[in-house]
């Protein structure tokens, strides 16, 4: 035989033993259990309980009837139930501006702040509203919502003007 023929044959002996061999190339493998558990996801809600309030700086007021100037202040007060559950959940209480409607003038001139209590104590506050966290979680919140009216409002700047905050919210948006 020819040295060339040998080298060929052997080539393609080669060949057959690889690609016959390919598919029973045997791998060690392991595993082990890793003790994780189950992961749920947490809860956030606010429910209104009673009735709210209205007042301006000198008492209860009609707020349907309400003609404010600057200087005056008027407040919401109302309870709300809180659910807060997740184990790093923060959430911010506030008010929804874009359902404060009317007039921008006045709505410009009309600023407001948000001020929560539980059990007697005073929530904290960021930039973004009062601070709920799971500590809060099935108790009840009493929030006060103060609308004022900057005094230094010039001229008639929002004179005769109205803002309808009949369907104003309070939000709990998680941060």
């Amino acid at each position: 035989m020819h040295m060339r023929t040998k080298g060929a044959i052997a080539a393609g002996a080669a060949t057959v033993l690889l690609a016959g061999g390919a598919g029973t190339m045997a791998a060690f493998t392991g595993g082990g259990g890793v003790g994780g558990g189950g992961v749920g996801a947490g809860s956030l809600a606010l429910a209104q309980s009673g009735t709210p309030t209205w007042t301006d700086q000198n008492g209860a007021v009609a707020i349907t009837n309400f003609r404010a100037v600057p200087g005056d202040t008027v407040t919401y007060a109302a309870s709300f139930t809180i659910t807060a559950t997740g184990t790093n959940l923060k959430a911010n209480l506030a008010v929804d501006s874009a359902t404060i409607t009317g007039d921008p003038a006045l709505k410009a001139a009309m600023g407001t702040s948000v001020t929560a209590t539980s059990g007697g104590a005073t929530l904290p506050s960021n930039a973004g509203g009062v601070l709920i966290t799971p500590a809060q979680n099935g108790k009840i919140v009493d929030v006060k919502v103060i609308f004022s009216f900057a005094p230094g409002t010039a001229g008639n700047v929002a004179q005769s003007a109205q803002i309808n905050l009949s369907n104003f919210n309070v939000t709990l948006k998680q941060v």
